[in-house]
Parts: structure tokens; C-alpha cells; sequence
């Protein structure tokens, strides 16, 4: 009977995985640094189609990042308009999860983002200027979160052995969707 179940409800989810397409749509962004560690700070989001926002972004490291770690939290916005805690609050040192030493999944996350779509695709430390061009969250990289809106947001810090050094937020507000479907047809 158990096993039944089990059948039917992996069926159904797996039915409306094929069914609908979500996408992660960003719709802002919200970038604080700590001045006396970074500076020319600019974030902004380019909307390309109705489906999809490209992340573009800029700063230059005044002090570089020696054991830089991410505290990873998502958000989901509820009934009542407000922001509350869904699922995700970790924290992730970025250079063991770049030298293969610690697997969390959303630091692999975050790693692979970085790598395909920033100049600080190498090891640590980084330094100078930082770029992200034509960022955006794949679906096949995230979980299929329940449709809404959200708030994604990274605490950059830097660490050494006595103390830990705010370096800047990052706060991405997305909207998990369906793919809006095109209706007219292309002309030929």
C-alpha cells in the first residue's frame, strides 16, 4: 500500500515537472559594500524578454578578499507583503568549496555562477576589479522552489583567524514562474 502511494505521488510530480517549465525571473537588485574595502560599486538588472533579466555588476576590491565566505539565505514573500525565512541559511567559505574541499551544494552553486559568469573564476584571493556580465540563474542549477516571489541574498565576508570583515550584500529579488509561452508565430 505504502509502495502505492509512493507510485502515484512520484507520478504526479513528476507530471507536473514535464507539465510546466518554471523559470527564475530577476526582477531587482540591491548592492551594499563596506566602503573602505570596495568601491565603484554598480548592479543593475537588464531585462532581455519577458522570461528572462541579465545581472550586470561592478566593483573594485580596495582590500582584496583573502578567505572570502558567503552566508547564503533565501527569503519567500508572503500573503501580508513581508519577507520571511524559506529553507535556506548557510554559510559557505568560498575557497574550500573552490579547491574541492567542501561540497555544499550551494556553494557549488554559487561556484559554478561565478565561474561562468565573473572575472573571480580562479582561486583565492581575489583583487581589483570584479565583473558579472549577462548573469542569470539557471533552472537546472536550482531545486524547483514553489512559485512566488523571493528574496536571494549574499553576505560577503572575509575571515582570517581572530575576527571576520564585512565586505558587502547582495540581495536579488527573483519571481519563480512559468515560462510565458509565446502566442503569435514567428513570421517566415
Amino acid at each position: 500500500m505504502l509502495f502505492t502511494w509512493l507510485v502515484l505521488l512520484s507520478s504526479c510530480f513528476i507530471w507536473q515537472m514535464t507539465e510546466t517549465q518554471l523559470i527564475y525571473r530577476l526582477n531587482k537588485i540591491e548592492c551594499q559594500v563596506n566602503q573602505s574595502r570596495v568601491s565603484n560599486v554598480s548592479c543593475h538588472v537588464k531585462a532581455i524578454n519577458w522570461n528572462m533579466a541579465v545581472v550586470n555588476m561592478d566593483c573594485f576590491m580596495i582590500v582584496p578578499l583573502i578567505k572570502p565566505v558567503v552566508r547564503v539565505q533565501v527569503f519567500w514573500k508572503d500573503y501580508s507583503n513581508q519577507y520571511k525565512p524559506f529553507l535556506v541559511d548557510v554559510t559557505v567559505n568560498l575557497c574550500e568549496v573552490i579547491e574541492r574541499r567542501n561540497f555544499i551544494p550551494y556553494g557549488v552553486i554559487i561556484w559554478k555562477l561565478f565561474k561562468r559568469f565573473t572575472n573571480a573564476n580562479h582561486s583565492c584571493p581575489f583583487s581589483g576589479q570584479l565583473t558579472a556580465r549577462d548573469g542569470y540563474l539557471e533552472t537546472s542549477l536550482l531545486p524547483p522552489f514553489p512559485q512566488g516571489l523571493y528574496l536571494i541574498s549574499l553576505v560577503f565576508m572575509d575571515t582570517n583567524s581572530t575576527n571576520k570583515d564585512y565586505v558587502g550584500t547582495m540581495k536579488f529579488f527573483l519571481q519563480v514562474m512559468e515560462q510565458i509561452k509565446r502566442k503569435k508565430k514567428p513570421r517566415s
